[in-house]
């Protein structure tokens, strides 16, 4: 596929109920890499996309005759979903986006969330997006948040048993080098200031960061510039 791959983005379309759309429309994937992880390719054709390759062992009902892609046994180590995520990675994209891929079952919605940390001890940005959220991974280190495209809520969930030194500017609710548990919900429901970035910087531990509840009515033609 060449080095120019890795500048590009991949969409991981699962089998979940996607319900509205919107919400994908509002991130720039023109000529992203488009996999359909076994009935994701069901949903990925109803939104009028054009799937590049199909990862599934059909009992979803995904698989059709002349897709290209890899046709997987129905018992196996891994999901689907697991497996679309992993030809994205081998095959050198950096920029993951997964859809499809939350609602219906607890235990494969909370699994493809984890898959947000195995994209990233890889090397690789993912980015969980459905209907009304966006999640992304965060390790130790300092990012800066635009509310844009433009959600109501933001919230820091830590996957570790504790974040330390967790600070939080240019929200509503702010925060200093301050230690969160696993189980708190301190860091819930903060809301990013109008014409603010978050800066959200975690010591030690791991965790997701969750932003919800779209407002495109506030800012219709809103896009972000990357995931």
């Amino acid at each position: 596929m060449g080095d120019k791959v890795k500048e590009a983005t991949a969409v991981v379309i699962g089998s979940a109920p996607c319900g509205s759309w919107e919400n994908l429309k509002r991130y720039p994937l023109e000529g992203a890499y488009m996999i359909a992880a076994d009935g994701g390719r069901i949903s990925a054709e109803q939104a009028g996309l054009s799937i590049d390759w199909y990862t599934g062992d059909g009992d979803s009902g995904g698989f059709a005759a002349g897709l290209s892609g890899e046709v997987l046994p129905v018992e196996k180590d891994v999901t689907d979903l697991e497996a679309a995520v992993q030809h994205a990675l081998a095959n050198g994209f950096q920029r993951i986006v997964l859809w499809g891929a939350s609602g219906g079952r607890g235990d494969h919605h909370l699994a493809n969330l984890q898959l947000l940390e195995q994209i990233a001890l890889q090397g690789g940005q993912g980015l969980f997006l459905d209907s009304v959220n966006e999640v992304r991974y965060l390790d130790p280190g300092s990012v800066h948040i635009p509310n844009d495209p433009p959600y109501r809520y933001l919230g820091l969930i830590p996957l570790d048993a504790q974040l330390h030194g967790v600070s939080i500017q240019g929200t509503k609710y702010l925060l200093h080098e301050a230690t969160v548990p696993r189980g708190s919900t301190r860091t819930v429901s903060n809301e990013i200031l109008d014409g603010f970035e978050a800066e959200i910087t975690i010591g030690t531990g791991a965790a997701l960061l969750v932003r919800s509840v779209p407002l495109w009515e506030k800012n219709s033609g809103s896009k972000t510039e990357s995931i």
